[in-house]
């Protein structure tokens, strides 16, 4: 061990600072010259020019002032008390510090590790990360999810990320849905109710989510667990093997009861003039997927895919039939279920089908007349038709003018006339168009004689509201998201997409200039907002975050009521806004 020189310190400094204090001394109070100074210490004479220079714009500082340390407890006792109740909750340090940071504290690791130390806490053993409660991706572990028994419960607080699902409870409550679930043939399992899974599912629908995987985001979710009557929402698997216990009779029987209890609680939504058919291809991409090929529009290309069929009222655009797995056999003939099952709800059909050329056959039609049921639909054109449109006089043709707002081509030509479809003995009239913005005519078959000309043009242009509703499905209900080829999902999904969209037709005739916005427009400006509910007593209260649209529902009388919610252990909903 080498003995420290005193002298050699003075004599021979190592230190930056000590050879500036030293050069700058003999210069001041030794009488020699800048040049001199600097020969002596090794520095340039520049250097040291800048040195003197700097020193006397007291630039330069040689002697500290020691700082005294703090007179008072640098951390508060309550701190200290919070520090070692968590420890004794075997919480690390690093989560020590994150908790207090959440609650506005903020104190550094070192600090927490001295506070445990004087407490006399020794460090924690290390721990696996199941032990601390994170999975591989270091994400919480989230809790099980268990039934919330309010009958017995007074006091629970829970937040929600998306809390405008709550607004859909008294539209739940009017439409009879919770008693539908409840005396359905539904499954259940050991810990959870039908109510408790169906509900669990329905509120992803209803924020728009794109599939059961995308779950997970909301498994800490108290305010979703609490929707559905539970602590937090089900996990994926718990979510997708329930759907797989669902039949295709079960979820059909069900669709219907909830159509048909509509049909009776809201009777002005479900008689429109026109229902109007089509189909629908959800494309899936797995390799092991025994599904026919079917065109799908979006992809514009034949993918395998599950081949569904929409019915949608032609006035209030609810949907009101829903069919899957549809082989391709099939696929003239579902329109022929669609009117059983429609005869059955309403005893009568009594309003025009609408759907194009594809949907069924010429002989379907013909057996459709022969049950009296309204139908208007295209011809599919073949160079024969188009050149015997060609081949008619001017005079012949007609002018209308639709007068529908937003609609480009409101004025074309119409010819009328009777005609007998192929392999067949139906008459059926004709309506040709042309100079309407295609540059082949369209020809459009019914057998409605009496109708006029301009009523059926408007009523067949009124098709695309299915079309736009299909739209509204992929885009916002993500319809299109297959993850499975097994069919059993498919059903149980695209019903939920029923529900789903109906609450949301219902919510919007409540908003008052909103009615006939889309459901991404009403979820965006009204349900994607954030709650903070609070159980007390009997009473269930949830307070919702202001957005600029609150006024709309505070004025509502809808939203004014509190509502006994039977899956909630009865306790009264009510409404509190804030800021």
């Amino acid at each position: 061990m080498s003995t420290f020189n005193p002298r050699n310190y003075f004599l021979h400094p190592k230190n930056a600072r000590q050879r500036q204090y030293d050069a700058l001394r003999d210069y001041y109070l030794n009488d020699l010259t800048q040049k001199q100074a600097a020969k002596k210490h090794g520095y340039s004479p520049s250097t040291f020019q800048t040195l003197v220079r700097d020193f006397k714009q007291q630039k330069i500082t040689f002697f500290d002032k020691s700082k005294k340390g703090p007179k008072k407890k640098k951390i508060a006792d309550e701190i200290i008390e919070k520090i070692v109740a968590l420890r004794k909750n075997n919480h690390s340090i690093t989560e020590i510090r994150n908790i207090l940071k959440q609650e506005g504290h903020l104190w550094s690791l070192d600090t927490i590790g001295r506070v445990l130390r004087d407490e006399g806490f020794e460090r924690l053993p290390r721990r696996s990360k199941k032990e601390i409660g994170l999975t591989r991706k270091n994400t919480l572990i989230p809790k099980t999810s268990t039934k919330l028994d309010l009958h017995v419960i007074d006091k629970y607080k829970f937040e929600c990320q998306v809390g405008g699902i709550f607004y859909f409870i008294p539209y739940i409550l009017q439409t009879g849905l919770f008693e539908l679930i409840k005396d359905s043939s539904f499954p259940e399992t050991s810990k959870l109710s039908k109510t408790n899974s169906i509900f669990s599912i329905l509120a992803l629908k209803l924020i728009g989510h794109e599939r059961l995987s995308k779950i997970s985001s909301y498994n800490h979710d108290a305010g979703f667990g609490f929707f559905a009557g539970l602590n937090v929402p089900p996990k994926t698997t718990a979510t997708s093997t329930y759907s797989f216990l669902v039949d295709k009779e079960t979820i059909q029987n069900f669709c219907k009861e909830f159509v048909s209890q509509m049909v009776s609680i809201y009777p002005e939504d479900y008689q429109g003039e026109t229902i109007n058919l089509d189909f629908h291809s959800i494309p899936h991409y797995g390799e092991k997927s025994q599904m026919d090929t079917n065109w799908v529009g979006a992809k514009h290309q034949r993918l395998k895919s599950d081949l569904t069929f929409f019915a949608q009222d032609g006035e209030s655009k609810h949907l009101i039939y829903t069919n899957t797995d549809i082989i391709r056999e099939d696929e003239p003939k579902e329109i022929l279920n669609f009117v059983d099952y429609w005869t059955d709800i309403k005893g009568i059909i009594d309003q025009t089908l609408v759907f194009d050329s594809k949907l069924t056959t010429y002989d379907i039609l013909e057996e459709m007349n022969e049950k009296n049921i309204k139908f208007i639909t295209l011809r599919r054109r073949g160079k024969n038709l188009i050149d015997e449109a060609e081949n008619i006089s001017e005079d012949d043709w007609f002018k209308v003018d639709l007068k529908k707002e937003k609609r480009k081509y409101n004025k074309f030509k119409m010819f009328e006339s009777t005609i007998t479809l192929p392999r067949t003995k139906l008459q059926v009239r004709q309506i040709i168009f042309k100079d309407h913005g295609r540059e082949d005519p369209t020809f459009l078959i019914t057998n409605n004689f009496d109708i006029p000309c301009d009523e059926l043009a408007l009523q067949y242009a009124n098709r695309w509201l299915i079309e736009n509703k299909f739209s509204e499905l992929v885009n916002f209900f993500n319809l299109n998201a297959l993850s499975c080829p097994f069919m059993i999902r498919i059903y149980f999904d695209v019903v939920l997409t029923v529900i789903a969209d109906t609450l949301y037709r219902l919510l919007a005739k409540d908003l008052k200039r909103f009615e006939d916005c889309t459901s991404k427009t009403i979820f965006s400006d009204f349900i994607n907002c954030g709650c903070k509910g609070e159980v007390s007593g009997d009473e269930i209260i949830v307070k919702m975050k202001k957005k600029a649209t609150t006024p709309i529902f505070k004025s509502n009388e809808i939203f004014q009521k509190s509502y006994p919610v039977p899956w909630l252990g009865n306790k009264r909903l009510r409404f509190e806004w804030t800021s």
